[in-house]
């Protein structure tokens, strides 16, 4: 019978740890997954920006184009 009390005891503090440790770890892989949300925002509003000024630069060499060509005699 005691035996058998230890072995429930031992049990017992494993499911514990076990239950303790996989709480910690899902605290830590969400605090990672927050973490690469924000990078992710990050990057893509660096893109968005990038994106808008090659737009601009390929609006504005074209304007500079049509603007030289008008100067060319016909």
């Amino acid at each position: 019978m005691m035996k058998e009390k230890n072995w429930l005891t031992w049990l017992t503090v494993l499911a514990l740890v076990v239950g303790f440790a996989a709480m910690g770890a899902s605290v830590w892989l969400s605090a990672q997954a927050a973490k690469q949300t924000q990078r992710n925002s990050q990057l893509a509003g660096q893109l968005y920006q990038a994106s808008r000024t090659k737009s601009q630069e390929a609006s504005n060499i074209k304007s500079a184009w049509t603007n030289w060509r008008a100067t060319i005699p016909v």
